[in-house]
């Protein structure tokens, strides 16, 4: 099952596409994102072998489900969860981030996972880029180690997540808290409608002495990734896929994998393993309500308010 199948929605769509003897549901009402879906489908070329079913929501679905990929926004993310589980029996279930916007959703979410015996993991795939797999391998860890990532509007509020998952698993360490003093002190409007952008740099200490910068410059500028160690400085550029070490190429290549490749090896590694290299969702959560805690302290600051949602997505 795929639930939303709009932007994001639709690329997973054409990887669960090369799932072998797939039947796919997509719960979509929005006829627009019905037609970019098949538009997409129909760029893959095992797309004319796979049974594709349109529905407007979960109570429509069979009773038994493999596995599920919710790819909707955050906003009404908790809502068609809590639905989902209530109508359906899922195996597996994979959430997009950020996961929430309110801390309470995380708890509720937690305890529907639980009593309905999902296992579930959260989207924040760089996990499954090999190299940073390797990387982590061959790092001298007998010192903290520090990460910086600077780059040109690339979505600190929507994207930060991604870099707090990679981080936390190559340092093996969990989030202690969050400084946003060195934010600028302004909300931005998000290219996307109802929600926002904030730029400057984000400070997030992890367990171990650990520590990771975040920056995001208006404009455009290249995004640098810096991880320093008891090695010296790796610069890892995901464009071009170089990693350089004391700025000398290593033997090791940065593969960036889309979304409209990743989504089969997930389904395939729960449906025949039971396992992902995705991140654990309670593990993600505890990544999560720190973020979303000090972002949402930063926003009502800024804004002069006292809500209890963040609106990122």
């Amino acid at each position: 099952v795929l639930i939303g199948a709009g932007e994001l929605g639709s690329r997973h769509l054409q990887s669960l596409i090369n799932v072998e003897n797939a039947s796919i549901f997509i719960v979509e009402p929005s006829e627009l994102s019905r037609n970019i879906a098949i538009q997409r489908a129909g760029e893959i070329k095992s797309f004319a072998k796979t049974l594709i079913t349109f529905v407007d929501a979960a109570s429509e679905l069979p009773r038994n489900i493999d596995f599920a990929i919710i790819a909707t926004g955050a906003g009404p993310r908790l809502s068609i969860l809590r639905n989902l589980v209530e109508h359906v029996k899922i195996k597996y279930l994979v959430l997009e981030k950020v996961l929430f916007q309110k801390n309470s959703d995380y708890f509720e979410a937690m305890e529907l996972i639980e009593k309905y015996n999902v296992k579930a993991w959260v989207n924040c795939p760089r996990r499954m880029f090999s190299a940073y797999g390797a990387l982590k391998d061959r790092l001298d860890q007998s010192g903290p180690l520090s990460m910086k990532v600077t780059g040109g509007d690339w979505g600190l509020a929507c994207n930060a997540i991604h870099f707090i998952d990679i981080f936390s698993f190559i340092s093996d360490s969990k989030v202690l808290s969050i400084n946003t003093s060195q934010l600028e002190q302004k909300i931005y409007p998000s290219r996307r409608e109802n929600y926002i952008e904030i730029y400057g740099k984000l400070n997030i200490f992890f367990e171990n002495g650990h520590e990771l910068s975040l920056e995001c410059l208006h404009g455009k500028h290249s995004m640098e990734i810096d991880l320093l160690c008891v090695d010296g400085s790796y610069n890892i550029n995901e464009g071009t896929g170089d990693i350089k070490l004391n700025d000398i190429l290593i033997d090791l290549k940065m593969v960036v994998k889309y979304q409209s490749e990743l989504s089969q090896i997930v389904a395939e590694d729960a449906l025949s393993l039971g396992e992902s290299q995705l991140t654990d969702f309670n593990e993600s959560v505890e990544l999560h309500i720190p973020f979303i805690t000090s972002l949402l302290s930063f926003y009502n600051e800024n804004e002069n308010s006292s809500v209890d949602i963040l609106p990122i997505t």
